[in-house]
């Protein structure tokens, strides 16, 4: 059978092929128009994503914390904590009690940036991990807590804002032979506690080291002469890097405020750049949905189709009502406009009861009270004459007050 002579209803089987379409067909177009519907949110998430990325790079080995290693600010001590790596020391910063415990031991140095956010227990943790601790002190901070620490020594308010010579034995501080000057001081307690760069005849100096137990404490009062701003001046880079640079491993403890951990307990850590990251995400979900949200637009006026008249649908009601016979609704829609134009007229409140109302229109009209109550509050006519009887009653009484 030719292909001219197929039965009718049946085409050849090339024709089928080409006539039907593919299987892939429709997946292909769900997909196409789901990725059309979605392509702004998806594009939005990749640029969210490459800007948390660059951010992470650029701001993770940065921060703006007072003598962070990290920090390159005037008070930052980042040119300190490169000198020291360049030396072959291997700084690690650590802001929890649980980092220092597992950072720190024999053979290592602690140095403990701000001693205000320690509570005892982490004071006593800090001297059991068995390092060397080098403590920066405060002109407010004080050093209770501190076992080996507080029967040693005691902070001075003394100060010098000048040059002071070393003027003591210890080794540091004959090298750096002067610093720049001292906010605070250090008093010794105890005759094996030496004390250098004294700043009055009390025995007060800006700087104190002794040993306890089988490691070397030491006590530099002024914080700034680790900064990157003072670490320069006179002799404070020779005593700063050589008291941090004793041993192979430095801990650079910089206490968190909310640090509640021991030194056996890990306490996970937040990554820096999260809360920028946070802040992007909602910039995107605020775009999303202004892009996505449905806006009502402007009030549309409409023309009214019927413009119906007051004055006919007045004559709409009454004719509803007396169709009906409904004498007691009328005459209470009657009485109601009456009373509340008369109390408008004679200043009464929409709140003043029959009482009220019957006394000032009586006393307006020099009525009788009961004459007025009877005509505001009495019975409801029963027919069309008493319904006609009260409007005009009304009307008059209504014509007075506004005589009056």
């Amino acid at each position: 059978m030719s292909v001219t002579d197929a039965p009718v209803g049946f085409a050849p089987a090339d024709q089928e092929e080409r006539a039907a379409p593919p299987p892939s067909a429709p997946w292909h177009e769900h997909w196409a128009h789901r990725w059309r519907r979605s392509r702004f949110i998806v594009l939005a998430l990749l640029v969210v994503v490459v800007l948390s990325g660059v951010t992470l790079l650029l701001t993770a080995r940065t921060s703006d914390r007072p003598l962070a290693p990290d920090n390159a600010g005037d008070d930052g001590a980042r040119a300190a904590a490169q000198i020291l790596q360049r030396r072959g020391v291997d700084v690690q910063p650590a802001t929890t009690m649980a980092e220092v415990g597992a950072l720190a031991g024999p053979g290592s140095t602690v140095l403990v940036t701000d001693l205000a956010p320690l509570d005892d227990a982490q004071r006593a943790d800090l001297v059991a991990t068995g390092a060397d601790l080098v403590l920066l002190g405060a002109t407010f901070t004080g050093v209770e807590g501190f076992p080996g620490v507080s029967d040693r020594i005691e902070t001075s308010g003394a100060g010098s804002t000048e040059q002071v010579p070393a003027r003591c034995d210890d080794p540091h501080a004959r090298a750096a032979g002067e610093i720049s000057g001292t906010v605070g001081s250090v008093v010794a307690l105890d005759e094996e506690v030496t004390v250098c760069f004294p700043v009055d005849d009390e025995g007060a100096g800006g700087y104190a080291s002794w040993q306890h137990e089988d490691r070397q404490m030491h006590y530099l009062a002024d914080p700034r002469l680790l900064s990157n701003a003072g670490l320069a001046a006179d002799g404070n880079a020779a005593l700063t890097l050589r008291v941090l640079g004793q041993h192979e491993a430095l801990v650079w403890f910089l206490p968190a405020r909310s640090d509640t951990s021991g030194t056996q307990d890990a306490v996970p850590m937040v990554p820096p750049g999260v809360r920028l990251v946070l802040v992007q995400l909602l910039v995107v979900g605020a775009a999303l949905a202004l892009w996505r949200g449905r806006s009502l637009g402007p009030v549309v006026t409409e023309a009214m189709p019927v413009v119906v008249r007051a004055a006919e649908t007045t004559r709409g009601r009454g004719r509803l009502y007396r169709r009906f016979a409904a004498h007691g609704h009328a005459a209470a829609a009657l009485r109601a406009g009456a009373a509340r134009r008369m109390a408008h007229r004679l200043g009464l409140p929409r709140s003043a009861g029959a009482a009220r109302l019957t006394d000032a229109v009586a006393r307006a009209t020099a009525r009788d009270p009961h004459e007025v109550h009877g005509l505001l509050y009495g019975p409801a006519p029963s027919d069309d004459a008493g319904l006609l009887a009260l409007s005009t009653a009304l009307d008059t009484l209504e014509s007075e007050v506004h005589r009056s």
